[in-house]
């Protein structure tokens, strides 16, 4: 019987086995290539990517152990990213040695979906085998898995989602699942809403497991996307400001310099609760139900492969695409119908005081003064955004790249071309790129349903619900291709305008309803962000990040008062709306010990029972 061998950096299982794997992002020393965690929807894992802006990055290298000695053929699972944008191919082309010694094929180039790639064949001795990807272009090039065969009658797997890969039943790394301890409140994703709702669920007494894909917090607002957050915070009685206060950016423009974005300060006040549990670096690929409702959250650690199931008796949903809903089988809606606002990846350039160069591709885009707008002050800003008739799950991943395909074409304009010289005293010759998002900042993707929808034509005519707590101080602002733009990319048009109207009064503020944060068909199961109960024109005033992190400590409040009452948050609305009233009103510092101590303080307050 054929069986394979997937191999971790933690610990490598020595047994025989003539075919092994190691997956990229697992590599102990991935040197300049970075992690991505954003498309495993479609691409089925995590992976590495060599972002280098137009500079080869420094090789990924790591350690395996081949069970047996062998002619092992040695493939790759990538993609001709830019093959698939219906470019020239080989954006980004990178090459793979094993014990020093490079593989004679180039990867990378090829194929426009992602693939098993050979790379070569090579005699290995058993033991330790060191192997490095080999950056080549310094343009995105990208590995998601590495596979060894000595067995000449072996093909890769076929299907190669995250669900198929769970089936390969591959010994020798975590295939079992290791159960955490149950939480009260399970948080997925890092992002102003799941900060506010982890945290102050914490102060309220609550045991609570924050999980984030990403080695940083803040999501939109961290110094990886760098959209500084906007939305005001007007006096309200509801105290939900606080604690937004105390992990708000200090970017002065968007984007700005990562340190701007104070990643290391939200992390601080999130491990400085005793009652967060905090997964950095931890995917969300699936849950359990029982009985109707959500039993426990599936996560990936990203680094190791290690599998965990994290129990608990509520959940927020946080990850703004509305994958914990969706998955639990929420009641939700998709705009596929008609323009949806799309994804930016911002970038930035800067003088540098001497010559410098950027390599010009065939595969870029040969642009003119007129195709896009000069990025002013040396910074790209939010309407370089693209997406807005694709998927916004199953073709994120393209989206992103026609980003980068837009961003690096408009900035060869620039440096190599004679368009804009005019603009820089110097033409742009010592300009040099800084910075470029490989991460995405998405907008719109689907639109978890709660007991009430709000409707963009009740927050223009002002209505009221008596559950009404969290301003929105945004106009309804939805994004459209920029038409002046298009014709540089009609296919996919990478420049927006933002249609701002209705405005809504920024010191005073609309307030959302809490039977927003809810699901209506799934009972233990909240919501914090964008994906959020409300149609296309709210979302339109809702989706900035100050507002979603209010959101976020409206439901952690309202999840310990769960707990303390032993009820689920639509009990919160029909038995419970005073006294959560009463606990929206505290301070963000107030504390509560357990829910023990909290029950008693809502007995004692207004509402209470």
């Amino acid at each position: 019987m054929k069986s394979i061998v997937l191999c971790s950096v933690l610990a490598v299982a020595r047994i025989q086995a003539a075919t092994f794997l190691i997956e990229a992002e697992q590599f102990s020393a991935p040197g300049g290539w970075q992690v991505d965690t954003q498309f495993i929807e479609s691409v089925g894992s995590p992976y590495l990517i060599a972002h280098g802006l137009g500079k080869p990055v420094a090789d990924a290298n790591t350690m395996v152990q081949v069970p047996e000695d062998g002619d092992y053929r040695i493939w790759v699972r990538t993609i001709d990213w830019s093959a698939r944008l219906k470019r020239p191919g080989g954006a980004g082309r990178f090459s793979i040695s094993v014990n020093g010694e490079k593989l004679g094929d180039e990867l990378g180039t090829g194929k426009a979906e992602w693939n098993w790639s050979l790379a070569g064949t090579r005699t290995l001795k058993k033991g330790g085998t060191s192997i490095a990807l080999n950056d080549l272009t310094g343009f995105d090039g990208r590995a998601d898995t590495v596979l060894f065969s000595s067995d000449k009658d072996f093909t890769p797997p076929e299907k190669t989602g995250f669900q198929d890969r769970l089936k390969w039943n591959i010994p020798g790394v975590s295939s079992e699942i290791e159960t955490t301890k149950s939480y009260d409140l399970v948080v997925v994703g890092g992002g102003y809403g799941g900060l506010g709702a982890a945290i102050s669920a914490a102060r309220m007494g609550a045991k609570v497991a924050l999980i984030q894909d990403r080695e940083v917090l803040g999501g939109n607002g961290s110094s990886e996307v760098r959209v500084w957050a906007m939305g005001n915070m007007p006096p309200s009685e509801y105290l939900l400001a606080d604690i937004i206060k105390e992990i708000q950016d200090n970017a002065k423009t968007s984007p700005a310099p990562a340190a701007e974005f104070v990643d290391d300060k939200k992390e601080k006040v999130v491990r400085a609760e005793d009652n967060i549990t905090l997964y950095l670096g931890n995917r969300a690929y699936g849950l359990a139900m029982d009985g109707g409702k959500i039993a426990a959250i599936n996560v990936l650690e990203v680094k190791t492969g290690k599998l965990r199931k994290i129990p608990g008796t509520l959940f927020a949903d946080c990850t703004g695409h509305g994958f914990i809903g969706q998955w639990a089988g929420a009641d939700l809606t998709m705009n596929l119908d008609a323009v949806r606002m799309g994804m930016s990846n911002m970038w930035s350039w800067e003088s540098t005081g001497k010559p410098t160069t950027f390599p010009e591709k065939d595969w870029m885009l040969k642009f003119g003064e007129n195709d896009f707008p000069y990025p002013r002050k040396g910074l790209a800003e939010w309407f370089w955004e693209s997406g807005f008739k694709s998927h916004p799950i199953a073709e994120l991943e393209t989206t992103r790249d026609y980003n980068f395909l837009a961003n690096f074409s408009a900035w060869n304009a620039m440096k190599n071309h004679a368009v804009f010289a005019a603009r820089d005293p110097k033409g742009h010759s010592d300009a040099a790129l800084n910075w470029m998002a490989y991460i995405g900042g998405t907008r719109e993707t689907q639109q978890l349903l709660g007991e009430v929808i709000l409707q963009g034509e009740e927050i223009v005519k002002g209505k009221e619900f008596n559950d009404a707590l969290v301003l929105t101080t945004w106009t309804i602002d939805l994004h459209v291709p920029e038409a002046k733009y298009v014709n540089a990319l009609p296919e996919h048009p990478f420049i927006s305008k933002a249609i701002h109207r209705a405005a809504v009064d920024k010191k005073v503020g609309y307030p959302i309803p809490y039977r927003c944060f809810y699901s209506r068909n799934i009972p233990n199961l909240f919501m914090a962000g964008r994906n959020i109960s409300v149609n296309r024109d709210a979302l339109g005033t809702i989706r900035v990040m100050k507002t979603i992190g209010m959101m976020g400590v409206a439901v952690g409040r309202a999840a310990a008062l769960c707990v303390a009452e032993n009820c689920l948050p639509k009990d919160v609305y029909h038995e419970h709306l005073d006294a959560a009233k009463n606990l929206w009103r505290q301070p963000g510092d107030k504390r509560f010990n357990s829910p023990d101590e909290l029950r008693e303080f809502i007995k004692k307050s207004p509402g209470g029972k």
